[in-house]
């Protein structure tokens, strides 16, 4: 290769200097900008992947993770609550879904059917009145009207609020209210009404948590553990309230006089009189 030999660039470039104004006006009109040069056809545009018709709802595939345990449980729990609380059924469903997102152990869903086992008769009126504006509870009184037939209560935030307590009882790093209403409740109930529940359940079975004994745990987890070699339909239930008669005494969480109690391996005092 001749190493003397340019480049036409370099040539015309070395010659810029030899052009007079006219020369290099007609070669400068001579030059084609880039911009005119013809532009390359554009992409072909790739089309835009649609939704498969054969994808399963969301409402299918949370029903499919859900094990039939959690459906034992959860009726088990609707069971417990006090036939008088409510005019309207608990949701079997519903508490089927705190018991997939609250993720507890047997043993602590077994302490809240223990909780609910021990309400007396007299829980409805006071959840009743706890739950609903100053005003409207005297209007209520005066008028005679049923409180009840405000749809923002349901039996299910009784179920709820015993799984709260259950967990903060025996785990110690407890959850808030806010969590159980936004999380476990999945948003159907504010903090307070599952506070208010909660107090209202303490002040029931008169702070009596600690009374629930191991013994009385094991025991509702065996009932709750062998209701799930038995497949009972939703719709065979009954509802009425001839069943009451038919029902196993509530558990009592009286201790009596003079007597220590044992729970979860350890020795408590007595409750104070």
């Amino acid at each position: 290769m001749n190493m003397n030999m340019a480049s036409p660039a370099l040539s015309i470039r070395s010659n810029f200097s030899d052009m007079d104004d006219e020369e290099l006006e007609q070669y400068l009109a001579s030059c084609v900008p880039l911009s005119n040069l013809p532009t390359p056809p554009p992409a072909k545009e790739q089309p835009l992947p649609t939704p498969s018709t054969t994808m399963s709802s969301e409402f299918d595939v949370e029903r499919h993770r859900r094990s039939p345990e959690l459906e034992v449980y959860a009726l088990h729990l609707v069971s417990l609550v006090p036939r008088n609380v409510a005019g309207q059924k608990s949701s079997v469903a519903a508490v089927e879904g705190f018991l997939e997102r609250a993720c507890l152990p047997v043993d602590m869903v077994a302490f809240a059917a223990c909780v609910l086992d021990a309400l007396s008769d007299g829980f409805a009126s006071r959840w009743c009145n706890a739950l609903l504006p100053m005003d409207t509870s005297k209007l209520d009184f005066y008028l005679g009207t049923d409180c009840w037939q405000q749809p923002s209560i349901s039996p299910d935030l009784i179920v709820l609020a015993a799984l709260a307590l259950a967990h903060g009882f025996i785990d110690d790093r407890g959850r808030s209210n806010g969590h159980w209403a936004k999380i476990e409740g999945a948003g159907r109930f504010v903090p307070k009404e599952v506070g208010k529940t909660k107090m209202c359940i303490l002040e029931d079975i008169d702070y009596g948590l600690f009374r629930i004994s191991e013994d009385m745990v094991q025991r509702m987890s065996r009932e709750m553990q062998q209701a799930t070699y038995f497949t009972t339909p939703r719709h065979s239930i009954s509802w009425d309230e001839g069943d009451k008669e038919g029902r196993r005494p509530r558990l009592s969480l009286s201790t009596g006089s003079g007597s220590a109690i044992w729970a979860y391996g350890a020795q408590t005092p007595e409750p104070s009189p």
